[in-house]
């Protein structure tokens, strides 16, 4: 009897787990509705109309259909010089390729966003559009430091039916990526034409040297990155650009770890090279002093900041004029950090001479730096 009356509570009490349990995924499930509607209306609240509805968790044919018309494939001829064991050399051209993405259109030009390693050293750049149709391009300025650079291609050699059918990419905000979110990358794989690979943000603000040079913070995809894929874009489920493909992993043991620039840290400086575009040579500011690199042994080695040390200030220029003093040390202009001079060099001569700079400087005072801007209008190079 004992035995039958515990079956009997054993079966009442599952019932009612399950009753229950059904009851909470079918709240789960309506609550789970309304999220997602509020997600939405939030987001459109706070940046504006989303340029498409976020796809499915498996469909994202109707971003692809959308954002390839702003997607490029860019060709390069490269001059190389292979030497003998004799002594001797011969020059040939290799050709690469990679990707790009059009970010701007004035009415004589279309600007591309891609990596400086992409173009770099070539003799000879075309970009082909989402319908075949290629065009010769030129390199309008790169940025070393953040492996960016713009190309812009005349709209007069494109063709009025391309020229109507192409979009300029929506930029997004990678601040607002989390890690997980679903990513899109597009690019010129291999150098066969455009493919598309989906996958997710894998890490964020993940710290990788590159050829050697400094480390710069990369969003961390595990959406297949191929050789051809540099300069691509990485979308997020709106088809806003959120990272600029430029690197992989690669190796036996090593899978699904690809890496892309977050848009939101070259926003300003891709502006900055497309408004260089209409600088004539000589119109380019210099700021008037002469540096020299703190480098990163010189700066663990000496306690100093990283940056431009201020060795001597150019009488009769604007800086001499300025609070700016020999022996501080520049970090930043216009918020953009500099580690060199040759980059502090770059970085000012996409502005016009007379423009106004702000120089985030490191000032040595008794036992530590005190951290001041200065404002300082470029002189012209001379």
């Amino acid at each position: 009897m004992k035995k039958l009356i515990k079956i009997i509570l054993f079966a009442i009490l599952s019932g009612a787990v399950l009753f229950a349990g059904l009851k909470l995924v079918n709240f789960a499930i309506e609550r789970l509705e309304e999220t997602d509607t509020e997600e939405v209306s939030e987001e459109e609240d706070h940046s504006g109309a989303l340029p498409f509805m976020a796809v499915s968790y498996d469909d994202v044919s109707p971003i692809v259909d959308a954002v390839m018309p702003s997607v490029v494939s860019i060709d390069c001829e490269i001059p190389v010089e292979e030497y003998n064991i004799f002594g001797g050399s011969k020059q040939y051209i290799a050709k690469s390729s990679g990707s790009g993405f059009i970010v701007s259109q004035s009415p004589s030009q279309l600007f591309v966003c891609t990596n400086e390693h992409v173009i770099k050293d070539a003799q000879k750049v075309s970009v082909s559009f989402f319908d075949g149709k290629s065009v010769e391009a030129f390199i309008v300025g790169s940025d070393s430091s953040y492996d960016l650079a713009i190309v812009s291609v005349p709209t007069s050699k494109i063709g009025k039916e391309t020229l109507s059918k192409i979009r300029i990419s929506s930029i997004g905000n990678s601040d607002n990526i989390m890690v997980g979110d679903k990513d899109i990358a597009i690019g010129n794989s291999l150098g066969y034409g455009m493919a598309v690979t989906v996958g997710h943000v894998s890490a964020i603000g993940r710290e990788i040297t590159i050829d050697g040079t400094r480390s710069r913070p990369l969003l961390q995809t595990d959406a297949a990155i191929n050789p051809g894929n540099s300069g691509g874009p990485l979308l997020d489920i709106y088809g806003q650009v959120i990272g600029i493909n430029c690197a992989k992993y690669s190796g036996v043991d090593i899978e699904g770890i690809g890496y892309a620039i977050p848009i939101n840290n070259v926003v300003s400086t891709i502006n900055e090279l497309i408004n260089s575009f209409s600088i004539d040579e000589g119109e380019a500011g210099c700021l008037g002093i002469v540096g020299k690199d703190v480098s990163e042994g010189y700066a663990k080695g000496f306690s100093m900041p990283r940056g431009v040390y201020v060795y001597s200030i150019l009488d009769r220029t604007h800086a001499a004029d300025s609070d700016l003093k020999v022996g501080d040390i520049i970090t930043h202009v216009n918020g953009q950090e500099v580690l060199t001079y040759d980059y502090l060099k770059e970085r000012v001569g996409h502005y016009k001479a007379g423009t106004t700079v702000t120089l985030t400087v490191k000032r040595p005072s008794r036992t530590k730096y005190i951290e001041i801007e200065i404002d300082v209008v470029l002189d012209t190079l001379e």
